[in-house]
């Protein structure tokens, strides 16, 4: 178990003085830079095979360079976080399998540092040394390239690496939640350590039997209709109590369960767990990411939202299900395949929500500025009970890390117009 030592603001990007949560520079071209004949005779033919997707970036190309922490990393299995910043270059239109060159700013000028190709996104994800970096990419027999961005190190203002035999009780404790009504009507469920374990570096985030209730149906309604239920118990883990942030980029290497009837998650809740009517200023739930298992049609999607109450418990919610997080998927994969590093960039103006740095959702309303705590789980809501078999109750959620960067941050990031390239 490693838990992160308090932000080194002096070694985040650019902060100006106040903390930067991340920094983007966009340019969004007016203008070409012409390549030789021969370049463009072989982009035209190129463009012809490659059909319409490539014959829409004939016109401009909006380039953006991303400063970031560490908060790319997807892959099959468990691993050490990563030290590095990321840097993520992105074009639009995009134009998959297209070529994209990242320079670093020397004193003799600028030299080709590393080459990646575009992906679902239009995007390209680099882990550079300290440096002044720009990207290009070439397309139809014209180079466009970013603004530039400076790189540095990110210190996490908190980390866990689950890497011992058990959960740290100084950070984290299970949240008392027995068989509630409220928030979301979990009739037949229970909070437990039972239904959880930490193995191989992993926090597994599972839903068990409850053997105090083995072998009692638990009556239920959802929506009207009325059902039958074993007794379940659930995975919730906060740092309710022992660590709290107010603004910063929060994030977690995850892989969601398979199984349905159930649905992981990374939220934040307000101190307390208290919400004021209407004023969501003074506290939110941010479900970072939320997963509810495979629906046989290979059409799952990551869920974020933001909500608050109105007057008589009054539920606001903003945010969806957003398809476009499929682009991060390996080919042929599903998300019980691989980790990915879900993460909210939460300042006082708004939140970004990211897979892997590529941004899906933006929003700008109910911006929670009071401190929050963090929370990992896999919970049973009686919306979903009749959907769980119990051959599923051996699946869990994995969760590889945490961390936080940067939670003091007042800026949003920072975005600035450059100029026509030559």
């Amino acid at each position: 178990m490693q838990i992160g030592s308090a932000l080194d603001r002096s070694k985040s990007v650019r902060t100006l003085g106040r903390g930067l949560s991340a920094l983007i520079v966009t340019v969004l071209f007016l203008g070409l830079v012409p390549a030789t004949a021969q370049a463009t005779t072989q982009a035209t033919t190129q463009a012809t095979a490659q059909g319409a997707a490539q014959a829409k970036r004939a016109g401009t190309v909006r380039g953006t360079l991303a400063s970031l922490p560490p908060i790319v990393q997807p892959g099959a299995s468990a691993a050490a976080p990563q030290d590095t910043g990321s840097l993520i270059a992105t074009f639009a239109p995009p134009h998959p399998g297209g070529r994209v060159t990242l320079e670093r700013k020397t004193s003799r000028g600028w030299k080709v540092e590393a080459t990646a190709v575009e992906d679902a996104w239009g995007s390209a994800a680099f882990s550079p040394r300290r440096g002044t970096y720009r990207a290009r990419t070439t397309s139809s027999g014209r180079t466009w390239t970013t603004g530039t961005v400076t790189t540095d190190r990110w210190t996490p203002e908190f980390e866990d690496t689950f890497s011992g035999a058990s959960l740290d009780s100084s950070v984290w404790n299970d949240q008392r939640r027995e068989h509630e009504s409220v928030y979301a009507p979990r009739t037949c469920a229970r909070v437990d350590a039972a239904a959880r374990r930490v193995q191989g570096g992993v926090l597994h985030l599972g839903v068990a039997d409850d053997p105090a209730r083995a072998g009692m149906p638990c009556p239920y309604t959802s929506n009207g209709v009325a059902g039958t239920s074993r007794y379940l118990l659930n995975s919730q883990v906060a740092t309710e109590h022992t660590r709290s942030f107010r603004h910063g980029i929060v994030a977690a290497r995850i892989k969601p369960q398979r199984a349905k009837g159930m649905h992981s998650g990374f939220w934040l809740l307000p101190s307390g767990t208290t919400y004021v009517d209407g004023a969501p200023a003074q506290g939110t739930e941010i479900d970072v990411m939320e997963f509810f298992g495979e629906n046989g049609r290979g059409t799952e999607a990551i869920g974020s939202h933001v909500h608050y109450y109105e007057a008589n418990w009054e539920k606001v919610s903003l945010g969806d299900y957003f398809p476009s997080t499929r682009r991060s998927l390996g080919k042929g994969r599903s998300w019980w395949d691989e980790f990915h590093v879900f993460s909210v960039e939460w300042t006082d103006r708004e939140y970004v929500f990211r897979i892997d740095g590529r941004e899906y959702y933006r929003e700008a309303k109910a911006v929670s500025q009071v401190p929050q705590y963090l929370v990992l789980s896999n919970l049973t809501s009686d919306y979903e009970l009749d959907e769980l078999t119990a051959d599923e109750l051996g699946d869990t959620a994995q969760v590889d890390w945490v961390r936080v960067f940067d939670a003091t941050s007042h800026e949003a990031s920072k975005v600035s117009v450059g100029r026509t390239a030559h």
